[in-house]
């Protein structure tokens, strides 16, 4: 068996059953093809469970990976395995019967603190509703505000159509991993407003991308550190970690796990539970809420 080649037809077959974003198809390739010259360079037969013990190894020792990423490599071969094993072109998975022990992440998400994301948020309603300034100027801090106030990936930001915002609601029809659809609320009336004037112009292909096109992740990314910069932030800030920033920051204002989940569109709560932990703001307010000195006084 011809890991590449293999390898190739996987992600040919993962494009059409299951349209991918460019990031995730761009994320596989890197995968297989680092397994497939590990394999070749060491002459394994790709057929093994002990080849992939010894790819894990390799991961871990040699090339010090980081243990998410050791997973996310691991689950990438065992949906390669598994769609050989479906296509034929393999008997049996290699997987099969195999107790891989991989390393557990104990790092949390990185977001914003509350303090840089109020800055971050400030200066994109200063930005987004500055007067004399053209709406398409307006554009990229209405985008900031949304990322911030729904956490949706950069991915279904850039996928959003004029048609796929009900100014009435404030609803928004986001498309996400796996073609599976949700709705989000945006609940600020400022941010709804400036989101309905932008829906307006129907003629435009994308929701908030320059002058109505599509736009790029990568172009997102890009702005989005130029923008923290100008607001002050010191911290190099990425579309993802306003996602987590918005996650822990209503799980600390007492939004449910699962409304929670449904907002972020995770398929299991438990990817949801990571931002389950009680940051400092939250747990200095729960606590004093609960006065249990004050209570157990008036008992005694």
């Amino acid at each position: 068996m011809i890991v590449t080649d293999a390898a190739a037809a996987y992600v040919g077959r993962l494009k059409s059953t299951r349209d991918p974003s460019e990031h995730t198809i761009r994320a596989y390739e890197c995968d297989l093809r680092s397994y497939s010259h590990f394999v070749a360079s060491r002459r394994l037969c790709p057929k093994r469970d002990t080849t992939l013990l010894a790819y894990a190894d390799f991961l871990r020792t040699e090339r010090a990976a980081a243990p998410r990423t050791v997973r996310r490599r691991m689950a990438c071969l065992r949906g390669f395995y598994k769609d050989l094993v479906r296509s034929g072109a393999l008997r049996r998975s290699p997987f099969s019967g195999l107790e891989l022990q991989l390393p557990r992440s104990k790092s949390l998400p990185r977001g914003l603190t509350r303090s840089d994301a109020s800055r971050l948020a400030g200066a994109a309603w200063k930005a987004g509703s500055a007067r004399g300034v053209s709406l398409e100027r307006k554009r990229f801090p209405a985008a900031v505000l949304l990322l911030l106030a729904t956490g949706i990936r950069v991915g279904e930001l850039v996928a959003l159509r004029p048609c796929d915002f009900e100014p009435e609601s404030g609803a928004v029809l986001v498309r996400g991993k796996g073609r599976k659809e949700r709705r989000v609320f945006v609940v600020d009336p400022r941010l709804r407003g400036l989101l309905a004037r932008f829906a307006s112009l129907s003629h435009g292909k994308s929701l908030l991308g320059p002058c109505g096109e599509p736009w790029s992740t990568q172009a997102v990314r890009r702005d989005l550190r130029r923008f923290a910069v100008e607001a002050d932030l010191s911290t190099a800030v990425t579309p993802h970690m306003l996602r987590h920033t918005c996650a822990t920051l209503l799980l600390e204002e007492g939004v449910d796990l699962r409304f929670l989940q449904r907002l972020l569109g995770h398929e299991n709560i438990a990817t949801t539970a990571i931002y389950a932990h009680a940051g400092d703001h939250g747990l200095r307010r729960a606590l004093e809420s609960a006065r249990l000195l004050s209570i157990l006084s008036a008992r005694a």
